[in-house]
């Protein structure tokens, strides 16, 4: 029969069975983790169980500095407390230079010099390894402390074990999120080629016009495409054009913009549509074409707005047909005016089909008028008082009858970049046609 004592071995064994299950869940907690910030708390509950540490911290390191946005504690959970550690600086910043764990068994005194963990209470005896990155740096640290007896290099295993999993899931979690460089490369890639497509290299060269438009991206590299311009000339003595802007950022905005312009090329060059060709025609076209697009439906976001003109040279006559598109000024030798369009909604934000062509407006051009086209990332410039650019755009126009359109087009540009109280958060595009000859002189 076995001793007294031998019994009373038998509850710590269940508490045992039962840390080591509530463990696993932790574990699972960190394997189903998606984003980054859940990956992280999911490892230092898991680090803190494991180690049998009152309390953790983890974070991420950017090269300069690690950070973090809280800490935990076993019987309290998480607080909030941003914490920053320079390259080299304290723990966390010491393991992610150095690459190298660091354990500290003492508390500290007036002349320590051993790196510490600060903003964290309790943190005075810890053990912190490096999150694994790539060959440059850690991703990061995890850090747990506060128990009573010291860390020993078996902790710095098993928390080193378990790093390399939160390395792992931090990568995935980057994978359903954030980019990882080798994706990054592959979508600027990916995203020049489309821009290339996208922006023509140079305007037509048309008797009796003169054209120039401008376009900047909102953000650093190529990954922002959902403005566009386009012409179509199929004889002389008429242009069609077409400026637009897809909702939306990055390559996924980039996609549609593309699909956008081609189905307005093969509609305009393609023999479905007459030409000239009537705007009004073209952007229901477009619209049928566009929502039987996946991109397009019930449950998604993305609309388009788009302007489509026709512009023939001999009478001057330009239309207009717009898609909730902003709407142009035209810069006469008398003033500056705006014509009423009579627009429709943006493409998307109603799905149903386009039963007729969309209103078109005509307007009469002289000698020397200039239509100004644009998207609303210029029109949205705001100053400090949180001023519209294009309550200003009328007034800097004004003197701009029988200027060169490049000039008309780098005037604003440079207008609005002064005018902004902050850098563009939008892409942007510009397109300047002016009527150079009297029609019908030739």
């Amino acid at each position: 029969m076995p001793a007294a004592s031998d019994h009373g071995r038998d509850a710590p064994g269940e508490r045992d069975r039962d840390d080591l299950l509530e463990l696993l869940g932790d574990v699972t907690a960190l394997v189903g983790a998606r984003s980054e910030a859940d990956v992280l708390r999911a490892a230092v509950e898991a680090a803190c169980r494991a180690t049998g540490s009152r309390r953790g911290v983890a974070g991420r390191f950017d090269g300069a500095a690690a950070t973090s946005d809280a800490w935990y504690e076993v019987d309290a959970g998480w607080t909030r407390a941003p914490g920053r550690w320079a390259a080299g600086e304290g723990a966390p910043g010491v393991v992610c230079l150095t690459a190298k764990p660091v354990l500290r068994n003492a508390r500290p005194s007036a002349r320590e010099e051993t790196p510490v963990i600060t903003g964290v209470p309790g943190m005075e005896r810890f053990a912190c390894v490096p999150l694994p990155g790539g060959e440059d740096a850690p991703q990061g640290f995890l850090a747990v402390g506060d128990r009573a007896d010291g860390f020993t290099q078996r902790d710095v295993r098993l928390l080193g074990a378990l790093g390399e999993m939160v390395s792992l899931r931090l990568r995935e979690a980057a994978g359903d999120g954030r980019l990882l460089p080798a994706d990054c490369e592959a979508r600027a890639d990916i995203a020049e080629r489309l821009q290339r497509r996208l922006l023509p290299q140079e305007p037509p060269q048309l008797e009796g016009l003169d054209i120039a438009f401008s376009y900047r991206s909102a953000s650093a590299g190529v990954l922002s495409g959902g403005d566009f311009v386009d012409y179509y000339s199929r004889s002389p003595g008429a242009l069609a054009f077409a400026i637009g802007d897809v909702a939306g950022k990055g390559v996924e905005a980039m996609a549609v913009t593309f699909v956008t312009k081609y189905i307005l090329r093969a509609a305009v060059h393609g023999g479905q549509l007459s030409w000239p060709t009537s705007p009004g025609e073209a952007l229901q076209e477009l619209r049928t074409g566009l929502l039987e697009q996946p991109d397009f439906g019930p449950d998604s976001e993305r609309f388009v707005t788009v302007l489509f003109g026709l512009l023939g040279t001999r009478r001057g006559l330009l239309q207009l047909a717009s898609a909730g598109h902003p709407t142009p000024f035209i810069v006469r030798e008398t003033g500056v005016e705006r014509p009423l369009l009579l627009t429709e909604p943006a493409i998307g934000v109603e799905l149903g089909a386009a039963l007729a062509p969309y209103p078109t407006e005509t307007i009469e051009l002289r000698r020397g008028d200039v239509v100004v086209l644009f998207t609303d990332g210029i029109a949205e410039l705001r100053d400090e008082r949180g001023g519209f650019f294009e309550d200003e755009m009328g007034g800097l126009l004004a003197a701009s009858h029988d200027m060169p359109t490049a000039d008309v087009v780098a005037r604003l540009m440079a207008a609005g970049e002064a005018f902004s109280a902050r850098p563009p958060g939008d892409d942007l595009a510009l397109l300047c046609i002016r009527l150079v000859a009297d029609p019908g002189v030739h």
